[in-house]
């Protein structure tokens, strides 16, 4: 009976999961690690499962989790679109970052997001999602969060994507077109795509705000091909190269000329980028080493003509390059588990010049940065029951440190901790806090200023919407911003509700000495910087939008979400029910102590894990459920191959997030002597309005056979700004919703057998702004000023996409 008890729970946590006669349950010695004098032997069942090879080990509970079918369900067609979709989850409440998550793949650090940009969802085994403090751990700053991915060990790919869409307010058509190209195999993987992107102009016309001869939205052609190739060179180690050339040609139409509406302004510009980066992973002894290096060039040629004669040019170039090393393992096996230490060692240079030329007045500007830096991280578990020391979860503080030296400022020191409590692995806690240095970017200080006619512009002193002349460029005259960030989270996966996680997070930054681009003006910033604003008679005729420096901005946030999935209609022997699909390690696996990072690699990319006792590679390590997200989550069932070409299995899955912001407060000091500017109450620095006191954002799916829909909606409370010729201005609350149904036919045997060109395709409409709704804008008399006239806040409005993709 013991050993069929014991085969039923082994099969429902993990086909690797190997049943035994006698369980084992390890009795933790004084040093921490089991020896087989601790060994007992119980009348106990022990069940462990191994990780999938790839996945993060960190003590850190991961926020989310997506399996394949979690995956398929949002009907993505690259990991680009796939981020896109999952933003509400993977953006950071702190405001510091690039906006995009830190990637890794496979648990390893890559030499930039080209490399994954383009591969196909259906390439993915798993997502893991976790909170910024991870980053440190692998040698980068805790301002964004981090996102692994872990690719299939054996799938290849040649595929085909046409899409074509339009505004249903028409003026518009755009159309792409994608080949692609992807392979992975236990010696790395290779892919190349291609693209063609076209969009047509759409004029003021064309939403009924006058014939002017402006554009709202340009002409453009991309043309973009890019490939990524990795090389497994032994099971620890791999090399990895990518390369991206895109070339962007548009068009635009600035407005009447100075021989008025038969002299319109013409401005046609190219852009050209090539962007290239190279990376190596391996094992030193216990330790995991990465070593990355990137260049970038991006060219920019822009003409503004005139029919009756005239052209002024502008040009600009910017080359960016650099280099890191990072080394992270365990340094010592502490009281409580190993201590391990993240170093990286980074340089990067920037070269950036530009010449405008303005009816025969040149100005040019030639601005470089080199900027060394050293980054550490060293994480010291305090308390672990599995080592016996405390009885109250795990605990472990995290401490991080970097000095940067920019050739054009001086040193610049950022330094912070971060304290993990682990109460039970259902619940986690984190605080952290950072304080660190940050120098305008080269552009900011040095761009040569570019001037642009006929801006569309409100004016709060008088009431009107008028027709400007602004500059835009650097400001030489810019400090070095100070910062420090103060963050508590708290996440919870109640065990009584499968596939349920809960998340809530507070911020609280400030920030000394801000560099901004010009605020919008009101009689508030006016008053502030009066010699940036032109008036001819009281009009505004010109404005010089170049950068300045606030001297004190501060802000604090909480955002609480949820995040609940489970799956349905599955096989027998269907996919494991993750994150975002529930489940629990089957049969209550023990947590036992782990090998430090880096003491059992995962393989190199596309190599699966070798089942114990091969000869080749050491058995995987047994599941340590961790927080909630974190380790193992077999489910039920074990896992089953994907049903269809893009992932999904034969069978469903239904998905809902749900994430809430709401300011506390956000308020910004200009200069010493100036009124603060509280931006939820009635004061603005930019031309959207003040800030929203609350942001809801809500995101869920369902999928079913090949079948899927998703709906994604987000909600802005708006906001006031006070003072002005007509009184405040108020912009409106605004609820967007988007909408994707999408049909993969490999799973639709039925039509597959009587159309067989629908094989291996699948079918995507999307419509973007399903209710065409446009933030309203009014001033106190219930105006709609025509600078924010809907045409041109949202010129698009509601858009209807259809896409076709076809793999062979």
């Amino acid at each position: 009976m013991r050993a069929l008890l014991l085969t039923g729970a082994a099969i429902a946590a993990a086909p690797a999961a190997m049943a035994q006669d006698q369980a084992t349950v390890p009795v933790v010695s004084s040093s921490g690690t089991p020896t087989d004098d601790d060994i007992d032997y119980a009348d106990e069942i022990v069940v462990t499962a191994p990780r999938i090879a790839g996945q993060l080990d960190t003590d850190i509970a991961a926020e989310a989790e997506l399996d394949e079918a979690a995956i398929a369900s949002y009907g993505a067609s690259s990991i680009e679109e796939l981020l896109t979709a999952l933003e509400p989850i993977t953006r950071s409440g702190r405001g510091r970052g690039s906006g995009r998550p830190v990637i890794l793949v496979n648990g390893r650090r890559i030499g930039g997001f080209g490399a994954v940009r383009n591969l196909p969802p259906e390439a993915i085994a798993k997502v893991e999602i976790f909170p910024e403090e991870v980053a440190l751990q692998y040698g980068y700053a805790a301002t964004d969060r981090v996102v692994n991915f872990v690719l299939k060990p054996d799938f290849k790919q040649v595929s085909v994507e046409g899409e074509a869409g339009v505004p249903t307010q028409g003026g518009q058509f755009k159309s792409e077109l994608e080949p692609a190209v992807v392979a992975i195999g236990q010696n790395g993987r290779f892919n190349l795509n291609g693209g063609w992107e076209h969009q047509a102009m759409l004029l003021e016309r064309e939403r009924d705000l006058g014939d002017t001869g402006r554009s709202l939205l340009p002409a453009s052609d991309t043309y973009i091909i890019d490939g990524t190739i990795v090389r497994n060179l032994d099971k620890v180690t791999d090399l990895s190269a990518s390369l991206r050339f895109d070339q962007t040609d548009s068009l635009s139409l600035l407005g009447p000329g100075a021989g008025g509406v038969s002299d319109p302004l013409r401005r046609d510009s190219r852009t050209q980028n090539w962007t290239g980066s190279a990376s190596a992973n391996g094992m030193l002894g216990a330790w995991r080493w990465s070593v990355t290096g990137n260049y970038a060039d991006s060219d920019q040629r822009i003409f503004t003509e005139r029919l009756s004669g005239g052209r002024d040019r502008f040009d600009s170039s910017q080359q960016s390059f650099g280099g890191n090393a990072n080394i992270s393992g365990s340094v010592v096996e502490g009281w409580a588990g190993p201590i391990r230490a993240s170093i990286t060692g980074a340089y990067t240079g920037l070269r950036y010049d530009s010449r405008a030329d303005r009816s025969g007045v040149i100005t040019t500007s030639d601005l470089a940065r080199d900027t060394p830096s050293v980054f550490g991280s060293l994480t010291v578990p305090i308390l672990d029951p599995d080592y016996d020391v405390g009885k109250i979860g795990r605990i472990s503080l995290t401490l991080n440190g970097q000095v940067e030296n920019p050739s054009d400022f001086a040193a610049l020191k950022s330094w912070g901790a971060t304290l993990n409590w682990g109460l039970t692995d259902n619940l986690s806690l984190l605080a952290s806090f950072n304080r660190d240095e940050a120098a305008p970017s080269v552009t900011q200080l040095g761009a040569a200023p570019l001037v642009t006619d006929n801006v569309t512009y409100y004016d709060f002193r008088t009431g009107q919407t008028v027709q400007i002349q602004t500059t835009t460029g650097g400001n030489p005259f810019l400090l070095a911003e100070q910062r420090r960030d103060v963050k508590l989270g708290l996440n919870w996966s109640p065990p009584m509700v499968e596939g349920l996680s809960l998340s809530i997070n507070y911020n609280s930054n400030r920030s000394d000495d801000t560099s901004n681009g010009f605020p919008l003006l009101t009689p508030e910033i006016e008053a502030a910087f009066p010699d940036r604003a032109t008036r001819v008679g009281g009009v505004l005729v010109a404005l010089d939008q170049r950068p300045v420096n606030f001297d004190r901005a501060t802000n604090s946030q909480i955002r609480w979400g949820i995040n609940f999935g489970r799956s349905f209609g599955q096989s027998q022997a269907g996919p494991g029910a993750g994150r975002f699909g529930g489940g629990r390690p089957a049969g209550g696996a023990e947590r036992r102590p782990q090998p430090a990072q880096g003491d059992a690699p995962p393989p190199p990319d596309g190599q699966a894990a070798k089942p114990a006792g091969s000869g080749d590679a050491p058995a995987a390590a047994p599941a340590r459920p961790r927080g909630p997200g974190g380790g193992f989550r077999g489910g039920r069932g074990g896992r089953g191959g994907p049903g269809g070409m893009f992932g999904g299995p034969q069978g469903g899955r239904w998905q809902l997030s749900l994430y809430h912001t709401i300011k506390l407060t956000d308020r910004v000091l200009i200069r010493p002597g100036v009124p603060e500017l509280d931006l939820l109450n009635g004061s603005a620095t930019g031309n959207g309005g003040g800030s929203n006191r609350n942001l809801v954002e809500l995101d869920g799916g369902v999928f079913y056979k090949g079948v899927g829909a998703r709906v994604s909606a987000k909600y802005d409370s708006g906001s006031r700004v006070v003072g002005g010729a007509n009184g405040d201005l108020t912009f409106h609350d605004l609820a967007t919703f988007n909408l994707r149904f999408f049909v993969d036919f490999n799973q639709k045997p039925e039509l597959t057998k009587a159309l067989p060109i629908l094989k291996g395709s699948r079918l995507r409409l999307s419509i973007d702004n399903l209710f065409d709704a446009q933030r309203k804008v009014t001033d106190a008399s219930g105006v709609v000023p025509l600078t924010y006239a809907p045409g041109y806040i949202d010129p698009l409005g509601r858009y209807i996409e259809l896409e076709w993709r076809k793999a062979f």
